[in-house]
């Protein structure tokens, strides 16, 4: 679950993401909903078995725009734990579009100077645990 406090409103979104559909990228479909009641599930998540492997902030900035004929969502990410500010790209894509959105976003990390070493499929709660080890 996630709580995203934005203009003073704060919502809580619980999300699945599925594994991998592209190793280099590590694209993965997400689903989300929103949730009326954290609590609830919450409870719903630990009565299944479920537990929690780390909690940690993201700071973000997000900004929609159109590029090479996709809608694309950049969002610049701070973590106070970890140096550096990270970019996320996604673009929506059916399974069968993936190719081409996969072109669509390293154009776009193309033609902001991002290159190959500057990207990675690292999760921010594993760069956070590494970080408090």
């Amino acid at each position: 679950m996630r709580v995203v406090d934005r203009s003073g409103t704060r919502q809580t979104i619980l999300t699945y993401k599925e594994p991998a559909v592209d190793e280099e990228s590590g694209s993965k479909p997400e689903h989300e909903t929103k949730v009326a009641d954290p609590a609830v599930v919450d409870t719903v998540l630990r009565v299944l078995g479920a537990v929690e492997y780390v909690r940690l902030t993201k700071n973000c900035a997000n900004y929609r725009f159109n590029a090479h004929g996709r809608d694309m969502l950049a969002t610049v990410v701070t973590v106070p734990e970890l140096d550096g500010t990270f970019i996320e790209l996604e673009t929506l894509a059916l399974e069968e579009e993936l190719s081409e959105a996969l072109v669509a976003v390293r154009g776009v990390l193309s033609e902001s100077g991002i290159t190959d070493a500057d990207l990675t499929t690292e999760q921010y709660t594993d760069a956070v645990l590494r970080a408090r080890a």
